[in-house]
């Protein structure tokens, strides 16, 4: 009976997530050089030590069909219209919607000077 072994790189990464009991991504393929089963984890960041996660953008205003928020950098609004209104009202409901985000970004400069 042969015995079938995998090659596994960086070995230290994937005894430390596997004694945690954590999965392991990575990729498992046969090496052309040495023909043998290789599997290699994936560096991704979340592992690392300091990794650092966005933070998720801060709702300013809930709107009947979207929101405003607010990230670090930008204003992101956002809107979802059925195309079974039509073209006429699907413009009047985009105009009112930027109307009220502009007076929701007003209020919040207001609340931060006063």
């Amino acid at each position: 009976m042969k015995k079938k072994l995998i090659n596994i790189q960086d070995i230290t990464v994937v005894m430390n997530r596997a004694s945690r009991g954590l999965t392991i991504e990575g990729v498992m393929f046969i090496d052309k050089h040495t023909h043998h089963l290789t599997f290699k984890p994936y560096n991704l960041a979340k592992y690392q030590p300091g990794y650092y996660q966005r933070t998720k953008p801060k709702l300013i205003k809930k709107l009947p069909w979207g929101a405003l928020k607010q990230s670090i950098r930008n204003n992101i609004l956002r809107l979802s219209v059925p195309q079974a209104l039509g073209t006429a009202q699907t413009i009047a409901i985009f105009n009112d919607h930027v109307a009220q985000a502009n007076d929701a970004l007003i209020d919040l400069e207001l609340k931060e000077f006063c």
